[in-house]
């Protein structure tokens, strides 16, 4: 009987661990994007691995069409750096945020000119 309370335990802990929304994984790594195309630093950078190949959203997060009715290219590029300080200021970005299974990472050690190149590219689809 011991034996079949302790399993329920952990199953019951695993579940809610499994279940419970926390911060991604990812850890930006290192790659010089300098001179690289708006295109492939959203590759480099795995946007396309939440976002989707097309930027068309996926159950991880949303899609990155039709944004330059709501985003300016410096918001873009200050919530690129830190997202979750942009979702702490902006109640509208808290929102959408708990509709997705991970949080944004921050890309504080990428270039500028590298995130105002995604972020133009991004405001223009």
């Amino acid at each position: 009987m011991k034996f079949i309370v302790i399993v329920a335990v952990c199953a019951a802990v695993a579940f809610a661990f499994a279940c419970t929304k926390r911060e991604d994984s990812f850890v930006q790594e290192t790659v010089d994007l300098n001179g690289a195309s708006p295109q492939d630093a959203y590759v480099a950078l795995n946007c396309s691995r939440c976002h989707g190949t097309e930027l068309q959203g996926q159950r991880t997060a949303p899609a990155l069409t039709g944004l330059s009715s709501k985003w300016t290219e410096d918001d873009l590029v200050a919530y690129l750096r830190d997202p979750a300080a942009a979702r702490a200021a902006n109640p509208r970005l808290a929102h959408v945020a708990e509709q997705y299974v991970i949080d944004m990472p921050a890309y504080p050690h990428t270039e500028e000119t590298v995130l105002r190149g995604l972020a133009g590219w991004i405001l223009a689809r």
